[in-house]
């Protein structure tokens, strides 16, 4: 995780100031295409996770955006990184209360975005 300390502290900080350009840059600035990456690390897909995890977050209209990072990028992910999503999804996806983010949470668990790995 250290080497996304700092794309981590400045999603952080454009979440913590209500910056929905800056969020959304940062979370473009943790994908594979920025970074030339062919897989995603594990870490960032867990910094998200961890992220997400909050009642802060669970209420926040910025949310949605983080969450549409695992659409956007999910043929990028792993096996094992769409099973820590879905877990997470089923644990934690009732909790988000904007309804930006409950739509992503639909999408995410309805949709084609896991190939062979199960959302439901």
């Amino acid at each position: 995780m250290k080497e996304f300390v700092q794309q981590f502290t400045r999603l952080r900080d454009c979440l913590d100031v209500g910056d929905a350009d800056g969020v959304q840059k940062a979370i473009f600035d943790l994908g594979p295409t920025p970074n030339n990456w062919t897989t995603i690390p594990d870490e960032v897909v867990e910094g998200l996770l961890n992220l997400l995890r909050s009642d802060d977050m669970y209420k926040s209209r910025f949310a949605g955006h983080v969450l549409n990072y695992f659409e956007f990028e999910a043929p990028k992910l792993s096996e094992h990184q769409k099973r820590l999503r879905i877990g997470f999804l089923k644990a934690h996806g009732n909790e988000f209360t904007d309804v930006h983010s409950r739509q992503v949470v639909a999408e995410l668990r309805g949709g084609n975005y896991l190939n062979s790995a199960k959302s439901r």
